[in-house]
């Protein structure tokens, strides 16, 4: 082996044994992207399509907290869980966000409370900014 070969099989060693910078803690990424546990929210809505949708909006809310906290947990070094949250969802807790009176009322009359809620597009970009940072992902 000449002296050539040598360094350049320990370096592929080195760097094959050394941690890599990248994200250690997880994925978000479910196997089945469009399954977000709808059975679950349809089960609590019924055929009331606007609560439907509200519901929904909670469960991304949801979500964005329950991430965020795994990702400083992660970065706080204490345990976490860094997966797809289908079927693992607290949909009490979910249930328990939405206003109570919305599940008295009509399909129609909760279409404007559903189009007037507001995005958690920026939230949920903060907590992908800071789940990046910290290495809980990539």
């Amino acid at each position: 082996m000449t002296l050539n070969s040598t360094l350049a099989a320990a370096a592929a060693a080195l760097i094959l044994a050394t941690p890599m910078a990248h994200a250690t803690g997880g994925s978000w990424i479910c196997e089945n992207q469009m399954d977000m546990d709808s059975d679950e929210a349809r089960a609590i809505s019924g055929s009331n399509n606007a609560l439907y949708n509200i519901l929904m909006k909670y469960r991304e809310r949801w979500d964005t907290a329950y991430r965020m906290a795994q990702c400083e947990a992660y970065a706080e070094g204490r345990p976490y869980d860094i997966s797809c949250l289908n079927d693992r969802r607290d949909w009490d807790a979910i249930k328990a966000m939405v206003p109570e009176e919305y599940f008295g009322m009509s399909n129609d009359a909760l279409h404007p409370h559903s189009r007037a809620m507001e995005s958690n597009r920026e939230q949920n970009l903060a907590m992908i900014s800071y789940c990046r940072d910290v290495g809980a992902i990539e």
